[in-house]
């Protein structure tokens, strides 16, 4: 199914809802003029609800309105948004449709030229709004900015790392690599949101991405603020479910994407580093998450989709990022645990390769691929010594432990 225009008592996903009902619980009225929306879906999250709303409510912006969906919550939810009366609208759902529908319901009664979106266990910084919406009225060829954002734990301490803005302009082919941004950091006319059909309610993942990917096939030009705006909340690691869905939705995302037969042919040419891509996040995912039989699968389709990966250092790296937890991704973390992913990696690759009836186009790669690894493990292992060694006595021609990339394999 291919998504459509948001239509009047209809959500993204084809089933029929009656308006949603606003509870007596109503904002005083707000000027329209550079009105900007802040949409929070929110399933049983009383546990940070208040600090959520409090950040969206204590925006410089003069022209913020905050819409709070209860999808469908049984916990505290309810106690915690009454002290909200008079500056949140609240609409409830009677029983849990997912973040995109609660979005959608909220995008359907938004008044906001521009939304945002703001998930109830994460914080927006207070001049978030202001300095974003500032980025749209001055630039009317833009359609979604988007900014940086810090890493929270569950106490909502600092955790190392950021995440940045990559890019301007037409990212369409960044993101068919990947989501670069998560949904806090974004603010977008609501107009090109509409026009795009709003969130596909039949993903239950991914479904932040597939809107960014419909927004830049539509045309949307992206426009960045390199300050951190956001706060992200990471949790302990997610369920074995989350884990696969995740996959399987990144997944659907792209072969809808790439069904499209009117892709100019430079998209229509990435199809298999899209897919390679996305089935190598999923292997890191699934190793992070102790699930190595689905971790070898994916990596396995990864080959599949473009063998080439396997001897591209960058690649690795990458998966070797994955294996860290959200929000400590960042070189700093992965060269302080260099033994444990390159072991995860040498595995990684020695399952493959022991594969049964592995394809020969794979099994070709295997002398690249023993060299990338190897590039990878002798990189991490030389930050890491400098690292130890401290910046006193690592000094620029200091190459670190016995270079084992002396020499290129043949293919």
């Amino acid at each position: 199914m291919r998504p459509g225009r948001l239509r009047p008592g209809r959500c993204q996903g084809g089933e029929p809802l009656r308006p949603p009902r606003a509870s007596a619980i109503e904002p005083a009225d707000v000027a329209e003029d550079r009105l900007v929306s802040v949409i929070v879906p929110c399933h049983n999250g009383a546990r940070f609800l208040a600090e959520a709303l409090d950040s969206a409510l204590a925006q410089t912006h003069p022209a913020t309105e905050v819409i709070v969906v209860d999808d469908g919550s049984v916990d505290d939810t309810p106690a915690v948004l009454t002290r909200y009366a008079g500056r949140v609208r609240l609409l409830r759902q009677s029983r849990n449709r997912g973040p995109s529908a609660a979005r959608n319901v909220g995008l359907r009664v938004a008044r906001g030229e521009y939304v945002a979106f703001l998930d109830a266990d994460d914080r927006f910084l207070p001049d978030k709004i202001a300095r974003q919406a500032a980025v749209l009225d001055a630039r009317p060829d833009v359609g979604l900015v988007y900014s940086g954002w810090r890493f929270i734990d569950e106490q909502g301490r600092m955790l190392p790392g950021e995440g940045r803005p990559r890019g301007e302009g037409d990212l369409l082919p960044a993101l068919l690599l990947g989501n670069p941004i998560h949904p806090l950091a974004a603010v977008v006319r609501r107009a090109l949101v509409d026009e795009v059909g709003g969130f596909d309610e039949t993903l239950r993942g991914c479904e932040d991405w597939d809107l960014f990917l419909r927004l830049s096939r539509h045309g949307t030009r992206w426009a960045s603020v390199e300050a951190a705006l956001g706060e992200y909340r990471v949790h302990p690691a997610q369920s074995h479910g989350q884990t696969r869905m995740m996959l399987a939705s990144a997944i659907r995302v792209l072969e809808r994407f790439f069904a499209d037969s009117d892709l100019p042919p430079a998209l229509r040419e990435m199809e298999g580093q899209a897919f390679q891509a996305a089935y190598l996040r999923g292997a890191a995912d699934c190793y992070r998450a102790g699930l190595e039989a689905d971790a070898a699968r994916a990596f396995h389709a990864a080959a599949r989709a473009r063998p080439d990966f396997l001897g591209e250092p960058a690649s690795l790296r990458g998966f070797c990022r994955g294996l860290m937890p959200t929000g400590v991704q960042h070189q700093d973390v992965v060269v302080t645990h260099w033994r444990a992913v390159t072991r995860t990696l040498r595995r990684a690759m020695r399952t493959l390769f022991q594969r049964p009836g592995l394809e020969p186009e794979i099994a070709a790669r295997r002398g690249r691929a023993r060299w990338a690894a190897l590039r990878v493990a002798a990189r991490l292992a030389r930050k890491r010594l400098r690292s130890l060694m401290g910046p006193a006595r690592a000094g620029p021609g200091d190459r670190g432990p016995r270079d084992l990339l002396a020499s290129r394999p043949s293919p």
